[in-house]
């Protein structure tokens, strides 16, 4: 007994602290960490985000290794320092190319990109595209016109509250870029698709098409309002807001990790939840754990069965203590019969 308990004791254990923290990213994911964050793996992590020059990562990694009391090498520090400094001589052209091409690759190329997308440029250009496209009759895709419509909403909302509706705005955008690029989980584009081919108000699709085709940008507007439907336009401002939060902590490639694992939304909101916890140690996080920093998954059965395990475990010690209970009972306490004897 004391030698199964020793293997059946800790993983019932864990399994246990994995089930109450189901519900809790930054719970779950400390969790997890103590298994993988090892300094080697860190170390390696870090050569790898300095070789991509993804400065962000490389300064999540670091955050993370000083929370677990890992030595970064004096080389590897030198080495992000000098991405640094040479990442401010490429953000003016980035920044340009993002507000022409919707280009959101590096963190000057969303800014740019988003300043389009804040003014209605960007999301009247992707409403024009798909209108062409209903022009030569190709298929459309109804993603980025609800996207983009709800976009121009949003636009017209950040605008009269002064800056208010930004997170929201900013996070939007960038899952548009994201499902131009492909960059969604196969999960998560398909649930979208399904949002928005309800979303979608066809007699209004018409008018904004219309608008967006002479480049309208206030017609458009004005027809997007009527887009999609107002039930959709809530689902669309929560994600919205949940990626706009996760852009704050982790830059637009730290938020592309999200996206690219998520499966719902609701993957979104939890992971903005670990990053209001985590702060820039989200991505170093999400990059060694993935979905798994979110929600407990296929392990919440192998966690059950460990649980069940420990208890069985318990259940038998209870009956071998009682048995022995009884046994040395006998031999310390002799019954009447025996005394006489």
């Amino acid at each position: 007994m004391a030698g199964t308990g020793l293997y059946v004791g800790p993983n019932g254990w864990q399994s246990w602290q994995l089930r109450a923290a189901a519900d809790d990213p930054a719970a779950l994911s400390q969790i997890r960490l103590r298994e993988v964050a090892t300094p080697e793996r860190i170390a390696a992590e870090i050569d790898l985000a300095l070789a991509e020059a993804d400065t962000e990562l490389a300064d999540s990694f670091v955050g993370l290794a000083q929370e677990r009391g890992i030595v970064v090498a004096p080389e590897q520090s030198q080495r992000l320092a000098t991405l640094k400094d040479e990442a401010l001589s490429r953000a003016v052209q980035d920044f340009g190319y993002g507000f022409f091409m919707g280009e959101r690759v590096s963190g000057a190329g969303f800014a740019g990109a988003l300043t389009g997308d804040v003014i209605g440029f960007g999301d009247l250009r992707d409403l024009a595209h798909e209108g062409q496209k209903l022009v030569r009759g190709e298929a459309i895709d109804n993603t980025i016109l609800a996207l983009a419509g709800a976009g121009l909403v949003l636009s017209a909302a950040t605008w009269v509250s002064l800056g208010g509706g930004l997170p929201a705005r900013g996070g939007l955008s960038i899952v548009k870029s994201a499902s131009k690029a492909g960059k969604l989980s196969p999960a998560l584009t398909a649930g979208l698709a399904r949002t928005a081919a309800s979303a979608i108000d066809r007699p209004a699709l018409k008018a904004s098409l219309a608008a967006a085709a002479k480049l309208d940008l206030a017609g458009a507007r004005m027809a997007s309002a009527n887009l999609i439907r107002p039930a959709a336009m809530k689902s669309f401002a929560a994600l919205g807001q949940d990626t706009g939060t996760l852009y704050a902590k982790t830059g637009q490639r730290g938020l592309r990790q999200v996206l690219n694992v998520a499966e719902d939304a609701g993957d979104i909101g939890k992971a903005a939840k670990l990053s209001s916890t985590a702060g820039s140690k989200t991505r170093a996080i999400l990059k060694l754990l993935g979905r798994s920093a979110l929600v407990l998954g296929g392990l919440s059965l192998t966690a059950a069965s460990w649980l069940l395990a420990l208890v069985g475990w318990a259940l038998a010690v209870a009956m071998v203590a009682q048995r022995l209970g009884w046994w040395l009972g006998r031999r310390l306490m002799p019954g009447p019969k025996r005394q006489a004897a």
